[in-house]
């Protein structure tokens, strides 16, 4: 069987199409219901793999009789041929037309993630000559792990800075399609960051002037899509730095909801949010002050 065409490598955007049934198989019983693994000729659906989720969605299918079976993807996988496996509950037989709708929500934020990855992964090479060892993207932040000690403050800040300012740049996202070799001579000569193990042709994401990567994943069109990006915590982790952080609407939400905790606490204090650090110092000396009182009248 041949494995699946995926729509996704020539445009991350894409989200609807038409395609063929050409397998379907039992995965397995839930509650003593089937769910069934389907593959199409093509798809547009982004299978787990690269440190990204999949997508999510739904194909639907259109009887003779105008029936229309709508049938939600759950999940989506690779197996080890290269076939694109949608898992979904109800059963579509081979030789189905099906028009598959890709939940736009998740692949934008997915889109989004993956892109500031590569962002901050460029830029710490750049800065610091670190490598990125490691990528998550997580349903509550993104993590990337670069091979550097623990990042300063001021590090940490500068990597924000200039992330942001590649966001406003607007800087063209594309991809273009390379044999082995050519790859390798792009890594050896610094042009590439790093190559992935399997042999044959490679997809090569860009952002224009800035950073050349091997990936097979989705991504914005160009930099000002990936919205506000937040660094949200560092960490050590055997040696590297680990960056968990958030793009787009997850850097909106998690500032909106930081900001509406920072003016309940300040409330609570009777200070505005400005003068939050002033307020809690003041309060940290006056303990202080009262614990030494306590503690001489105690002789």
């Amino acid at each position: 069987m041949a494995t699946t065409e995926r729509l996704y490598y020539a445009d991350s955007s894409l989200l609807e199409f038409s395609a063929t049934v050409t397998e379907i198989r039992e995965l397995a019983r839930v509650e003593g219901k089937p769910v069934f693994q389907v593959a199409l000729d093509r798809t547009a659906f982004y299978p787990t793999g690269g440190g990204q989720p999949h997508d999510t969605g739904v194909l639907v299918a259109t009887a003779r009789s105008g029936a229309v079976l709508e049938a939600p993807v759950t999940d989506v996988v690779e197996d080890e041929a290269g076939e694109v496996w949608h898992t979904t509950a109800k059963p579509l037989q081979p030789g189905t037309e099906v028009t598959g709708r890709v939940d736009a929500e998740r692949r934008r934020d997915h889109m989004q993630q993956h892109s500031g990855q590569h962002l901050l992964s460029a830029i710490a090479a750049r800065a610091w000559g670190a490598a990125t060892v490691g990528f998550h993207l997580g349903e509550l932040d993104t993590t990337v792990d670069l091979a550097v000690p623990l990042l300063t403050a001021e590090q940490v800040a500068m990597l924000q800075q200039q992330a942001n300012d590649a966001v406003m740049q607007a800087m063209s996202v594309t991809q273009r399609w390379i044999g082995r070799e050519e790859a390798e001579g792009l890594l050896a000569a610094g042009v590439l960051r790093k190559l992935p193990p399997r042999a044959g042709d490679l997809r090569v994401v860009t952002i224009a002037g800035l950073d050349e990567n091997a990936c097979g994943g989705t991504h914005v069109a160009n930099t000002a899509a990936i919205g506000p990006v937040l660094l949200r915590k560092v960490e050590k982790i055997r040696g590297n730095s680990r960056v968990r952080f958030v793009c787009g609407g997850r850097a909106l939400r998690a500032a909106t909801a930081d900001w509406a905790q920072l003016s309940e606490i300040a409330s609570s204090l009777s200070t505005a949010p400005a003068s939050l650090r002033e307020r809690v110092a003041k309060m940290q000396a006056e303990i202080a002050e009262a614990r030494r009182q306590a503690k001489d009248q105690a002789r």
